[in-house]
């Protein structure tokens, strides 16, 4: 009896494993292939909305590579920075040093003047005298920009919080899901730092490997949309209601 118990114990405990390992890679692919998803949406999503700033495109695309190495260069040494000082002590230092260069240049040109017998100006005048002023029309546009941002990212929460469609929003839970996995292993500030450096070289990538990538998306993407497909052909209730 003793060792039936223990042969059913031990076929549960193998059960148990398999099912368990069997859950967990099939719960990491979903995730896998979700985030691979989100990514290709949004770096769409961010291609037509940047086709306009022609300037951002030139630095993320390396089309000038010194001003695109300046910029890269100079946002990680910030983000170290911050990374290693608290924003105060970063911000307070970065005034000093750019105050001392400043004030070092004007003494500088006045005592140049002195020697010479020459007038002494203000070498940043042309500086000081150009208007700062930002066009009303501008900022409007620019802010109507950000409001519809704002308004697509609200209706894209609420559709999926809300569970209009419930596969978009166990896909987004997936996601949620991986994030607190991330959020376990790298800081903030360490996924901003990522950040930079995927958005100066993932653009790049892409733009010189895009044939190959669409087609290798476009592959996994028919894969996931025909097991979608199957499991609301299996589950009707799983399907979008459609809005009357």
């Amino acid at each position: 009896m003793s060792k039936f118990v223990s042969l059913v114990r031990a076929l549960l405990a193998l059960i148990t494993f398999i099912v368990n390992t069997t859950c967990r890679w099939g719960l990491n692919m979903g995730v896998l292939f979700t985030v691979i998803l989100c990514v290709h949406n949004v770096s769409q999503m961010s291609k037509e909305a940047l086709k306009r700033r022609k300037e951002v495109l030139d630095l993320i695309y390396w089309r000038d590579p010194r001003k695109s190495a300046v910029v890269l260069v100079a946002t990680l040494a910030l983000l170290i920075c911050l990374a290693t000082f608290s924003l105060v002590t970063v911000v307070s230092y970065a005034g000093l040093t750019l105050l001392a260069v400043t004030l070092s240049f004007r003494v500088y040109k006045t005592v140049l003047a002195q020697i010479q017998k020459t007038d002494a100006a203000n070498p940043f005048q042309p500086y000081l005298e150009k208007d700062l002023t930002l066009p009303q029309e501008r900022v409007h546009q620019q802010v109507d920009v950000l409001l519809e941002h704002a308004q697509q990212v609200v209706r894209q929460l609420r559709r999926l919080f809300l569970v209009e469609d419930i596969v978009d929003t166990v896909k987004f839970g997936l996601l949620l899901w991986a994030l607190t996995y991330v959020g376990a292993c790298f800081s903030g500030l360490t996924l901003v730092v990522l950040a930079v450096l995927g958005v100066f070289t993932i653009p790049k990538f892409y733009d010189v490997y895009k044939e190959p990538i669409d087609k290798n998306l476009a592959v996994v993407k028919g894969h996931v949309d025909n097991t979608t497909q199957l499991v609301q052909d299996k589950l009707p209730f799983l399907k979008k209601q459609k809005v009357q």
